[in-house]
């Protein structure tokens, strides 16, 4: 008796471990700033405390403005790093978002030019988790950036086990009509089959997105944000849950996962 349940008692232990590996997996965070009730900055970092971009809100009147970093920094010789970029919504102006620390939990950043749009911005602005006008949280679109290059990475290696742990528990497919549910078990199989799923309107496929964008944006082609927990690309979906954000739903059928063969 006690033999027989030695297989099921491994199984658990091995779901536990690999559990407890993607809980314990740390998300990147965002500190958010209000040096004014017109002015807002943020910038986000990684556990480790490297820096994955910056951004700044201000309003003037009825003029409103907000810029965000675009693809990695770089470290400068002084230890500050620099993220420069083509801001398209603000006409192509070339921007650089300078970010130096101050102490343990302080920042500095300086937007260059010092002014977004029209309107004129600090040549520096502090931002400190201490701060009563600065909040850190969990920063959501850096967390996709780093969930859509393990996707890539998980099919690149054929990685079924790492799919599996990238899923819900349950997945949603839409074969020729309907939606239909199938456990996330169907996705350690389907490597080679992922990257030819297509979008629902453009007919891009997966493999070619993973390959085209390493640096994800939520609010822009092909990717959109669904609601606040949830984003698409027309392909599949991933929704947000407390490990960070996870594969939800594929256009396809849950068949061609089941009889897709390795690669």
């Amino acid at each position: 008796m006690a033999r027989s349940l030695l297989p099921l008692i491994a199984s658990l232990l091995a779901v536990f471990n690999t559990q407890a590996q993607v809980t314990k997996d740390p998300l990147p965070t965002q500190l958010v700033c209000h040096p004014s009730d017109n002015l807002t900055a943020n910038i986000s970092y990684e556990a480790g405390g490297a820096l994955l971009g910056a951004g700044v809100y201000a309003a003037s009147g009825t003029h409103e403005c907000s810029v965000q970093s675009q693809g990695p920094g770089v470290v400068q010789p002084d230890g500050s790093v620099r993220f420069a970029w083509t801001d398209e919504v603000e006409g192509n102006k070339r921007y650089q978002a300078i970010v130096k620390r101050v102490g343990n939990e302080g920042y500095t950043l300086a937007l260059q030019p010092a002014g977004c749009g029209t309107i004129a911005l600090p040549a520096a602005i502090a931002l400190s988790t201490q701060g009563r006008a600065c909040k850190a949280g969990v920063d959501r679109d850096a967390a996709f950036v780093l969930f859509w290059r393990q996707l890539r990475e998980a099919i690149a290696r054929r990685d079924g086990e790492l799919l599996q742990r990238l899923s819900l528990p349950q997945l949603e497919f839409s074969p020729d009509s309907g939606t239909v549910k199938a456990p996330a078990s169907v996705i350690r199989n389907a490597a080679t089959c992922i990257p030819g799923i297509v979008t629902t309107e453009s007919g891009t496929d997966i493999g070619k997105m993973l390959k085209a964008i390493d640096t994800p944006q939520l609010d822009k082609p092909p990717l959109s944000r669904v609601a606040d927990n949830r984003v698409s690309t027309g392909a599949f979906e991933a929704r947000w849950t407390a490990q960070g954000w996870r594969l939800s739903w594929f256009n396809t059928s849950p068949a061609v996962f089941s009889s897709c063969k390795p690669g």
